[in-house]
Formats: C-alpha cells, structure tokens, sequence
C-alpha cells in the first residue's frame, strides 16, 4: 500500500507522539509499503525549530527512506493552552496546501488526532489522493479542553462537537487506545463495527531492564539504599504533580528521594512549591534524550504515572508503556475504573492512588521502601504485559491489519455500488 502519516510531532523530535509516530512510519515501510508523512517543522518541545530547519509553506525531505513533508507551524516556547492552540492550528491549516504540493496517489491516510482539526486537513488530503481515511484518537477532543475549563464558550464547544462528528463520519475505520475511548465514541454514535483498539506501545528491545546503579542516578544524588521515586513526561495540566509535593512533604527524613523528569506550563509552579516547602528531597529535571531514557527509567525504584480527575476517561498517558519495559513498579495516581487504573490492575504492575490523596500517595511509597522485592516482582509483571500485548512489534501489526482492512472495505462497497 502508498500509506500517507498525518501527525504534529515526528523525527527529529524523540518526545512522546514523535518517538512512536516515527516508529510506526519506519515499521510499515519495513513491512513492504510506500510511506509518506505529512508533518511540521520540529519545535518540540523547546518551542524554537530544531537546526537546520526554517519556517515556510512547506518543505520535503528523505529520512531513513521515509518521504517527510513538512508544513508551516506556530513555533512558540509558550506552554499555554492558546500558544499550543496557535500552534496547532497553523500546522492544521498548512497541512493539505502544504502537501498539495506533492500530491500523489495514495491508498490510505493515517492522521493521529488530535488536534480534531487535522482531520480535516487529513479528510481534504484523502480526497484530493484518491485514498481512504483511518482516523488514530489519542486523546478525545474537546472532551479534554472543556473537562479542563480550556474551552467553555457554549458556540466554540458546539463547533469543535461537530467537527468531530464529521470527521469521524467520514473515516473509514477508527483507531483508538482503551475500551473506555472505544465507550466514548458509541456514544456519540460511531458505529461499533467502524472502531478499533489499538493501544500504544513501547519497544521492549530498546527500553530493557538495567541496574538501578547508573549514571543518572548518581546524578540525582541518591545512594544505593535510598528508594527513588520517578516521574517523567509533561508537567502538563493533565497531570497531578501537586500531591506528589505534598508527599514529599510528609515523607521527609525518609530515605526516600523524588526525581521529576520534563517540562511543561505546570513546571515553573511546580519548582516554586518545592522550593517555598523546602524540598531537598525532590530535585527537577529537564526531558532527557530519546536515548537515555532507558537509563533514567532503570534509575528509579519506583516510577509514577498521573492523571487528574477532569481527563480521567479523555487521556490515557502513554508514557506508562515505556515504564513498564523497564520493569519498574508504578504507582498509578488516577481515578478507579479509567483505562489506566484498569491496565495497572491487569498487569498487575503497581498500585492506584486516588488523585490528590497525599496521605495514601506517601503510606504506598513507604511500603515500597520497606517491601522492595514485593514491587520489584511487579516491575517485572509489568515487562511480561507489555512484551504480551503492547509491544512495538505486535501493535504495529495490528495497526497495518486495520489500514488494509479500511483500503478492502472500501474497495468492496465501491464495486457494489457501481454493480447496482
């Protein structure tokens, strides 16, 4: 198949969606297909575009046999919800005039949402190439920006509400991530027989289990004995960072060390409340390189995913994949019942902490200070789950079975209607 990648976030940029976007890109040409991505210009998460890079309509490039093209974007060192808006919404509007430029046929389009509006520069790049439409939904807009208080006007709601109605009407198949993601959208009223789920991954043979004694933690200045506790990814407003500060607080004198990894709107907050608390034991950290991930994750002893209560059913934070390869415990901070409460439980890789409960937040970290065998054997759950179900190998696969499925059902509806 000629299969074309919509997404913001690709090579070179190696944080989140960019890492997974690429090896999905890589894996299916690697599978025998034609692959082309339509993208921006790369600005995350530092806001500044990367070396060698310069803002215009559009550009085209070859990277590992992967033709890249390249829109215009908003690149702004901002984490406000309107600077991440702006930026979105400039790569959404340049997307198809961009790869006009280009254009050629092409079987399937494959666009990861959000932002909800690239659909629709992804539904006008299906229609002028001749190709199906399979829609990817990591996170449900605007579910999320009005569970947040981001979007509140009742019109602006309404437009974005049909909007994702419209895409979903006109896609082929749906990709998404959870059975609570697969509920949402039967109730909108997407056909059952249109959804599927697909969840993220992690690649088990680049992130493995390694000695907790390395580099990195010898950076954070914690000793052997002493139990690290991790959090890495974005300090965004999904996330529930301030009980883990509070925790902090109660587990002081404690060997217990905590080691906050990313950026993101929240941080600067964040870095005051430890400071005004007088934190020493939680240090910060820049988003460390693609490559030294692995290592970071093997630092700790324990490593924490969040989710507050606004996006509980709306986000499910991928990030957890990639703790689980390194077979570290996780300390789930999310509501009961939500896709990333239900993955802890069936892994049975770690322990849910309601969000913003402190107090039991700080009882579990002691636990895992004074049973360290107990939640290591749940790290290595964790690993067994992950090389079960999600691994880069098996997700891609089925993700390539449900493109090829889209393209056949096509075909086959298309012959009926002309025989008729």
């Amino acid at each position: 198949m000629n299969i074309l990648i919509t997404a913001n976030y690709y090579y070179p940029e190696s944080i989140g969606a960019g890492i997974w976007v690429t090896q999905l890109a890589r894996d299916l040409m690697g599978r025998g297909h034609e692959l082309t991505v339509v993208t921006s210009f790369p600005s995350y998460p530092r806001g500044e575009l990367f070396d060698g890079y310069r803002n215009r309509l559009c550009g085209r490039e070859v990277v590992d046999g992967v033709e890249v093209i390249r829109t215009f974007t908003h690149a702004t060192s901002s984490k406000s919800f309107w600077a991440r808006f702006a930026a979105f919404g400039a790569f959404c509007l340049s997307a198809a005039p961009g790869y006009m430029r280009w254009r050629r046929q092409v079987d399937v389009v494959y666009a990861i949402l959000p932002p909800l509006p690239l659909g629709v520069s992804a539904c006008a790049i299906a229609k002028a190439s001749g190709a199906r439409l399979v829609v990817n939904v990591q996170d449900i807009y605007p579910d999320v920006a009005v569970a947040l208080n981001y979007l509140t006007n009742p019109a602006a709601v309404a437009l974005f509400r049909r909007m994702e109605r419209w895409i979903y009407g006109r896609a082929e198949r749906i990709v998404v991530i959870s059975e609570g993601f697969r509920d949402n959208l039967l109730g909108k009223g997407v056909a059952p027989a249109k959804i599927d789920i697909v969840p993220n991954w992690a690649d088990p043979d680049e992130i493995v289990p390694g000695p907790s004694d390395n580099a990195f933690r010898r950076e954070t200045g914690t000793r052997n004995d002493d139990l690290l506790v991790m959090y890495s990814g974005g300090l965004t407003h999904n996330a529930d960072i301030l009980p883990v500060l509070d925790a902090a607080v109660r587990l002081r004198g404690l060997p217990i060390r905590f080691a906050i990894v990313g950026d993101g709107v929240q941080k600067p907050a964040l870095v005051e409340r430890a400071a005004s608390a007088g934190l020493d034991n939680v240090k910060f950290y820049p988003f460390q390189p693609f490559a030294r991930y692995g290592e970071v994750l093997a630092a700790a002893d324990v490593t924490l995913v969040t989710l507050n209560s606004a996006a509980t059913l709306a986000s499910v934070p991928s990030k957890i994949y990639k703790q689980m390869a390194a077979a570290r415990p996780i300390v789930a901070i999310t509501d009961a019942c939500n896709e990333l409460s239900r993955l802890v439980m069936d892994a049975q890789c770690g322990v849910r902490v309601p969000p913003g409960d402190s107090g039991r937040l700080a009882t579990v970290l002691t636990d895992a200070m004074n049973r360290r065998a107990v939640f290591a054997e749940m790290g290595r759950r964790g690993r067994a789950y992950l090389e079960r179900n999600c691994s880069r190998k098996t997700c891609v696969a089925r993700i390539e079975a449900v493109l090829v499925e889209a393209c056949a059902e096509s075909q086959t509806r298309s012959a009926l209607a002309a025989n008729n």
